[in-house]
C-alpha cells in the first residue's frame, strides 16, 4: 500500500508500495517505530524510536550508522534523525494507504545534514 518515506542523507521524499505491518514500517525507519505525529487526515508519521542516539553514533563517525547522519524536519516540534514514514489510519492489525499529498509533504520537508566526524575516537579530558 501507498507510503511516503522520507530519506534525510539521500535527500528523497517519495511514494513507496509496502506492507502496512509493524514490521515493515519498522524496516522502513530502520529500528523500533515511534509515533512522530498524527496528521488531521489520520495519517501517521513514523520515525526511529532511537533516532537521536543513533543520529549521535553516526555524527561521531561510528561505522554502519550513516542513514541516521541527517535530520528532517516537516515544521513540527522538532526535527527526526534517519529515515521517516507517513501511513494511513491504523485499522485492526495494520494501516491503510497515505492520504496526505506527496507535493505537500515535499514542500513541508527540510534537510539538515550537520557535519560527521571522521576523527578516530580518543581520550577525553585534557591533554
Amino acid at each position: 500500500m501507498r507510503a511516503i518515506l522520507i530519506r534525510p542523507m539521500a535527500r528523497t521524499v517519495e511514494e513507496v508500495d509496502i506492507d502496512m505491518t509493524t514490521e515493515a514500517i519498522q524496516h522502513a525507519v530502520g529500528g523500533t517505530m515511534q509515533i512522530a505525529h498524527e496528521y488531521g487526515n489520520g495519517d501517521t508519521l513514523y520515525v526511529n524510536e532511537d533516532g537521536i542516539g543513533m543520529g549521535a553514533d553516526a555524527m561521531a563517525g561510528k561505522p554502519g550508522m550513516s542513514e541516521f547522519a541527517a535530520l528532517f524536519e516537516l515544521g513540527l516540534h522538532q526535527p527526526f534523525f534517519g529515515p521517516g514514514v507517513i501511513v494511513g489510519r491504523w485499522e485492526g492489525s495494520s494501516h491503510t494507504a497515505a492520504r496526505t499529498p506527496l507535493r505537500s509533504v515535499r514542500a513541508a520537508v527540510s534537510f539538515l545534514h550537520p557535519k560527521v566526524s571522521t576523527a578516530e575516537p580518543g581520550p577525553s579530558g585534557p591533554n
